[in-house]
């Protein structure tokens, strides 16, 4: 098997930035960490925050309407339907809130959350399916609850956190968990129609399942902790293609377009295209941090966020480089963490190597590093980091390198 790897594209990521660097349309800031995927709906914005609030904004000027408290950080993304928002708390419960007001509806309490360790940063998004709310839970279950009473419908209990969110389509739910384990459920009884176990792999033998499927065409999309991306047959979970990544994980989401396969590793650090049908690897772009989230479309370009605090728009049939935009607390602290050929500094070496790894970790999300999915509307782009902020970036006129920092 031949691919393209695309290193002339090192240098950029790490050039300083110049007087050129896009500017924001607007931001907003929240008292904590966004892990939530910000949600558009109508003229208003929904993203949830590690200061323990779900806040709504207004998607043309940036400003607050309302927030809802919870006793937790909401790292789900919220789901709108009706006028009415879903989202779940770290302190173990869904909220049903008005969309207009901020007023709850009502509330649904599981058993409780746990965090599965520090890389376990999203809780499951509700799933809108029908007259239900469906979920997965740190207390092992996936829940489905009325959608308009929140009274519990029926429960599917599996052995370890779930964490990933269910996914609707053919007459099934699609919900993965950190038991390694694809669940294809029957949406009005929670009966399992079929189930598919990663392979896994000496250093994570049960093959976590971070984060959701993507459903297109019939084909489930899919990464583990086994380092494997998997395409499956969703009518019966019989495995397509599959892909394994030798540097480490695959969490994020595929974006899966008519042609390829899109998605960004952990570890690895590299950016994939994948031929669609077959995965084979049409590019690969290494980009020197971790992608956790799912790239989007904007513009004919491919965007993602890296845990460098920075948001790259790269041309889907070759992988150059279209821009960057870089989150002001990675301007100010890329140096910390990266020394000037792209790997990290000799201080970050040795916190990992002395057992400093979580001081070394937080100190990298001090960049405002950009861990979920964007919200696209038209060449409006909408995101969060880890700085607080929630971010609307224009894309119109992003040229050749032109908003991202020209050299």
């Amino acid at each position: 098997m031949t691919f393209r790897t695309l290193p002339s594209l090192v240098l950029l990521l790490f050039l300083p930035w110049g007087a050129s660097a896009q500017e924001p349309a607007w931001t907003f800031d929240t008292g904590g960490p966004i892990y939530s995927s910000p949600t558009l709906h109508e003229d208003g914005v929904f993203v949830g925050s590690g200061d323990g609030n779900l806040y709504a904004v207004d998607v043309t000027t940036g400003m607050e309407r309302w927030r809802f408290s919870t006793g937790g950080a909401v790292d789900s993304s919220p789901a709108v339907a009706d006028r009415v928002v879903y989202v779940l708390s770290r302190d173990g419960s869904l909220y049903a809130v008005d969309a207009s007001d901020g007023t709850l509806r009502w509330s649904y309490a599981t058993e409780g959350e746990r965090k599965l360790d520090f890389w376990d940063f999203y809780l499951s998004d509700p799933l809108v399916v029908g007259d239900l709310v469906v979920f997965g839970s740190g207390d092992g279950a996936i829940h489905a609850v009325d959608r308009v009473s929140g009274e519990l419908r029926w429960l599917h209990a599996t052995s370890e956190v779930v964490h990933a969110a269910p996914v609707a389509g053919d007459g099934l739910i699609y919900v993965g968990g950190f038991d390694g384990i694809l669940r294809a459920l029957r949406p009005e009884t929670g009966e399992v129609a079929w189930q598919f176990e990663t392979e896994g792999n000496p250093s994570f033998p049960r093959g976590d399942i971070q984060r959701a499927v993507a459903l297109v065409d019939g084909v489930l999309y899919f990464g583990s902790r086994d380092y494997r991306l998997y395409a499956l047959d969703a009518t019966d979970g019989r495995v397509l293609w599959s892909l394994e990544e030798s540097g480490g994980w695959i969490i994020a989401t595929p974006l899966v377009t008519d042609t390829y396969v899109f998605f960004g590793a952990s570890d690895g650090q590299r950016f994939y295209a994948l031929e669609r049908s077959t995965g084979q690897i049409e590019w690969t772009l290494p980009v020197f941090t971790r992608v956790f989230g799912t790239a989007v479309s904007v513009g004919g370009a491919v965007v993602f966020g890296g845990f460098n605090g920075k948001l790259l728009a790269v041309d889907p049939a070759s992988g150059a480089m279209r821009w960057v935009f870089q989150t002001p607390a990675s301007r100010a602290l890329f140096q910390t963490v990266y020394d000037p050929e792209g790997g990290l500094t000799e201080e970050m070496r040795a916190m990992y190597e002395d057992g400093r790894g979580r001081q070394a970790e937080m100190r990298l999300l001090e960049l405002g590093s950009i861990p979920a999915t964007p919200a696209v509307r038209g060449s409006m782009v909408y995101f969060g980091s880890t700085e607080g902020v929630l971010y609307a970036l224009d894309t119109d006129g992003a040229g050749e390198l032109g908003a991202g920092g020209t050299p």
